[in-house]
């Protein structure tokens, strides 16, 4: 009906690439379907840590004394709350008792003891391990999506290459210099550009947005980490002697 439209859509342009240009089609395709899996995952993920991080951090400001925080981990979430968790698993562990043992205490507004500044220095590196860890798994296929990202332009140009050189060794073998003959091979080796590019234009504003998000999340913990160290500080080292 539209024999123009027929011969000059993508579609026209994959039925003229040989198997290598279609293989490099079908891996761009299915590299596609990953980016967009990863980013929509990665978002919704990402979103409820943005909130989470947030509720954890007002209920921090509310709380005077680290002791309170804890009691309240039960009812709260988000990457703050494993890094408060593993505080208080170190914590438990340097007082000789389990983390529901010094909760018992702590409801009681007791501390067995009180820290030297060696066992302080251990749970600070307690709350940057459990950053760490929070961080790593925020990142988790961050890093795939950056390799389609990277890898996504190269392939359509390797498809490109191969299927402007396949379609030059035809002409070359009949001995025909005829841009008609050449023009559909050609325009099956520029799609394959054109489809890495599709791919990872959307994917690279995505994985951008979605590292930018991590950041500020990371800022955030590490923010928490200060303070909450400087809060356990002020609680557990004995009061200096006024004499």
């Amino acid at each position: 009906m539209f024999p123009f439209l027929a011969q000059s859509s993508p579609l026209y342009a994959f039925e003229q690439s040989d198997f290598f240009g279609r293989l490099i089609v079908c891996v761009l395709f299915a590299a596609s379907i990953l980016a967009w899996s990863i980013l929509v995952e990665k978002w919704i993920f990402l979103r409820r840590q943005d909130r989470l991080t947030r509720r954890f951090l007002q209920a921090m400001s509310t709380h005077a004394s680290p002791l309170a925080l804890f009691l309240e981990l039960d009812s709260l979430g988000g990457p703050l709350r494993g890094v408060a968790k593993r505080c208080l698993t170190v914590l438990a562990d340097l007082l000789g008792q389990t983390p529901e043992q010094l909760l018992a205490e702590f409801r009681h507004n007791r501390i067995p003891r009180f820290l030297s500044p060696a066992e302080l220095e251990r749970l600070h590196a307690a709350l940057e391990e459990g950053v760490d860890e929070e961080i790593h798994d925020m990142e988790a296929r961050l890093g795939l999506l950056g390799t389609i990202v990277s890898a996504s332009p190269f392939l359509g140009l390797l498809g490109t290459v191969w299927g402007v050189m396949m379609a030059f060794t035809g002409m070359a073998k009949q001995g025909n210099v005829n841009i008609d003959a050449i023009a559909p091979g050609v325009s099956g080796a520029l799609l394959t550009t054109v489809v890495g590019l599709l791919v990872a234009i959307p994917a690279l504003f995505g994985f951008n947005t979605m590292t930018n998000r991590v950041r500020r999340l990371t800022v955030q913990m590490d923010n928490f980490a200060a303070a909450f160290s400087a809060n356990l500080k002020t609680h557990f080292l004995p009061p200096e002697d006024p004499s």
